[in-house]
């Protein structure tokens, strides 16, 4: 198995937070029933055609052993959803996570509103292939 020393670089509370941790590559099967979430705003925002920006969405909690996929149907007139985002940084697959952050593209200008439909999120289960090493931190 490959081992990396790798630097994960995240935002804790606001705070920019650089660890290094050991960490190797691991397979994963993706199961065939997922579920569907609804990515919705919790405020309103003024975007412009192109510009890159950060919405606050309504939590959506990921439990251990799942990813989400987006689906790529565009569910606003006025952003593509490029990423999510997570409460308290990042964490590992086989911990619950938050997500909290939708990070969008201006398709147009105009206004993203509270409870405005960003994105719907495909939400997989997944079953480790193989022994997986986890991340460990150095310090």
């Amino acid at each position: 198995m490959r081992k990396e020393v790798i630097q994960v670089v995240s935002r804790d509370n606001g705070e920019l937070v650089s660890r290094k941790v050991k960490a190797a590559p691991y397979e994963f099967t993706i199961a065939t029933r997922a579920k569907w979430e609804m990515l919705i705003s919790e405020e309103d925002i003024e975007i412009r055609a192109g510009e890159f920006k950060r919405v606050n969405v309504k939590e959506i909690v990921l439990e251990p052993d799942m990813i989400i996929i987006p689906c790529l149907f565009t569910h606003h007139a006025m952003v593509s959803l490029i990423k999510v985002g997570t409460k308290g940084g990042t964490k590992p697959v086989d911990n619950e996570r938050i997500v909290k952050y939708a990070y969008v593209l201006g398709q147009e200008n105009g206004r993203i509103r509270e409870g405005d439909l960003i994105a719907v999120l495909n939400i997989f289960p997944i079953m480790f292939t193989r022994e997986a090493m986890a991340p460990k931190e150095i310090r």
